[in-house]
C-alpha cells in the first residue's frame, strides 16, 4: 500500500525508484506488513495537521504543543529526518527515520534488559548507570522510574 502510493506519487516506476532507493540508501520501499504500513501512515496523517501530504514545523510544532511538547523537539525532528534537506518530510523520509528510530530504541532497550524479561527494573537501571560512570542507589533509580 505504501509502496504503491509512494510509487503512484512519484510518478518513478519500480525499478527506477529501487535504484534511487539504493542510491539513498532508503530501506523502506520494500514491502511492510500491513499492519506496519497502517501503524505509521496512521501516525504520519495525524502529525500531517494541513493534511498537504508533508509533516513541516508548523505541523510538528501544533502536534507536539498537543502532546506538551515544546518547539525545539519538532526542529531536531525535522533536522534528522529530512533526508533531502527540504524543510519537510514526506512520507518516505517518514517511515525510514521512523522505522530506524524503533530500531535504535529496541536495540538499546534489549542490551537494558539483561535478564531478557522484557522489563528494565531497579537493579538493570543501576547497572545501566553505573557502566556509564554515574552512581545511582535505588532511591534515585525508584524515583527516574516513576518519572517515565
Amino acid at each position: 500500500m505504501v509502496k504503491a502510493k509512494l510509487l503512484s506519487d512519484s510518478g518513478v516506476d519500480e525499478e527506477k525508484m529501487t535504484t534511487m532507493s539504493s542510491l539513498f540508501n532508503i530501506s523502506y520501499f520494500h514491502e511492510l506488513p500491513q499492519a506496519e504500513e497502517e501503524r505509521l501512515e496512521k501516525l504520519f496523517k495525524s502529525l500531517d495537521k494541513d493534511g498537504n501530504g508533508k509533516i513541516d514545523i508548523h505541523d510538528l510544532s501544533e502536534a507536539l504543543k498537543d502532546s506538551g511538547l515544546s518547539r525545539q523537539y519538532a526542529e531536531k525532528f525535522l533536522q534528522q529526518s529530512d533526508q533531502n534537506q527540504s524543510g519537510d518530510v514526506g512520507l518516505a523520509e517518514f517511515i525510514h527515520y521512523v522505522r530506524e528510530h524503533e530500531k535504535n530504541l529496541k536495540l538499546q532497550f534489549s542490551h537494558l534488559d539483561t535478564n531478557k524479561d522484557g522489563k528494565v527494573d531497579l537493579d538493570e537501571l543501576i547497572a545501566a548507570f553505573k557502566e556509564l560512570g554515574v552512581e545511582m542507589d535505588k532511591k534515585e533509580a525508584t524515583n527516574l522510574l516513576h518519572r517515565y
